[in-house]
């Protein structure tokens, strides 16, 4: 059994469950064999910590398939089992350090919600440099950008964020569904004309 991970990674309000069903409904129009994943969302109505995972699975035959023993799978990404690392506020990337290997990709958003313990003078918000470092300690896969800039200049708004960063994702990984199972599925969502533009952006950053 063969599986591609995907932890997406960030705050309240910023799409990142939204970003796990797009990626989970995605695989219904592909020939992918299995998908899972779950989400932590106890943060999202306080711009508090959110998480979710997508997990998409190959059996390598029909019998590995249909064996239960084979195809059990916890929906949740184990440390250092993530290809690929998407966080929308820099500093909940480090949170999501503990997911990647050498080989994992991240994508971050380096717009910067600054908690209120750093606005009350307590404590200091990291500088992006410092992120980066931390996780090339990790992984030399790292690209980051100013999504939040990018949306507010092609948009007027902040709405299609993450779903830039879904296109920032399948032009860096090597995702094993089409981009058209991604697009069909923002082709039925709502604002889907401007979706559909946010993720053909992030494709050519």
């Amino acid at each position: 059994m063969k599986k591609f991970n995907i932890a997406i990674v960030g705050l309240g309000g910023q799409g990142i469950i939204t970003m796990g069903t797009v990626m989970k409904n995605a695989a219904l129009n592909s020939d992918l064999q299995d998908v899972s994943g779950s989400e932590r969302s106890g943060g999202a109505q306080r711009e508090g910590y959110v998480e979710t995972f997508v997990k998409y699975i190959f059996y390598e035959n029909a019998a590995e398939m249909n064996n239960p023993r084979k195809n059990m799978h916890s929906p949740m990404i184990e440390s250092g089992g993530a290809n690929a690392l998407i966080s929308l506020e820099p500093l909940e990337t480090l949170r999501g350090i503990k997911y990647l290997n050498k080989n994992s990709i991240v994508i971050f958003n380096k717009t910067p919600y600054i908690p209120i313990s750093v606005r009350m003078g307590k404590t200091e918000y990291p500088e992006i440099s410092f992120i980066v470092s931390e996780l090339q300690k990790v992984t030399k896969h790292i690209y980051y950008y100013d999504i939040d800039a990018i949306s507010l200049e092609k948009f007027n708004s902040l709405t299609q964020k993450n779903i830039i960063a879904l296109g920032i994702l399948f032009a860096k990984a090597d995702i094993p569904i089409e981009r058209s199972a991604v697009e069909s599925v923002l082709a039925e969502g709502k604002g889907a004309e401007n979706n559909l533009k946010a993720f053909a952006l992030g494709l050519n950053l």
